[in-house]
């Protein structure tokens, strides 16, 4: 009795290592802008985006933390706000994905109606479709991409 005992703790105990500790619900993030602008300025406290319509976004950087290697300059830029400050994350096209893929290439977590990934809650858009699909609040397979639209949810996810 004791080794079956043993075994099925051991197993509760693996099982208990592939599932990830869910984030509290209000968690997600506050997105105040998303878009591909047509161009960057980066002066030495602030960055000017030029909007596709024309007008201007100007940021001032102090306090934001940067997500990802793009810094301020990615094509698609997303600003916003969680539990811990103010951040700025930007991602670019993939060759050989669709254009419209902004890509994030970081692992990911399901989270239900979100996908974890830098420690932000990125929402899914309403058509969203996993390559792979996984349960709620387990990782993705390691090399999975995440394709975010121009309004800074996720589409979609590609296989590694």
């Amino acid at each position: 009795m004791r080794e079956v005992g043993l075994a099925a703790l051991t197993g509760a105990v693996l099982l208990a290592s592939c599932v990830a500790t869910p984030p509290p619900p209000d968690a997600a993030p506050v997105i105040e802008f998303a878009g591909v602008p047509t161009e960057h300025r980066l002066e030495a406290a602030t960055v000017s985006f030029v909007l596709a319509d024309g007008g201007t976004l100007e940021v001032d950087t102090a306090g934001y933390r940067v997500l990802g290697p793009h810094s301020w300059s990615g094509d698609l830029v997303i600003l916003g706000s969680d539990a811990d400050g103010l951040f700025v994350a930007s991602f670019m096209p993939q060759g050989g994905l669709a254009d419209d893929c902004y890509v994030e290439n970081e692992a990911g977590i399901d989270r239900g109606a979100h996908i974890e990934t830098r420690g932000i809650l990125w929402r899914k858009s309403p058509t969203f479709a996993a390559a792979d699909p996984v349960l709620a609040n387990v990782a993705y397979p390691a090399g999975t991409r995440f394709c975010f639209d121009e309004s800074g949810e996720i589409t979609s996810t590609v296989a590694p």
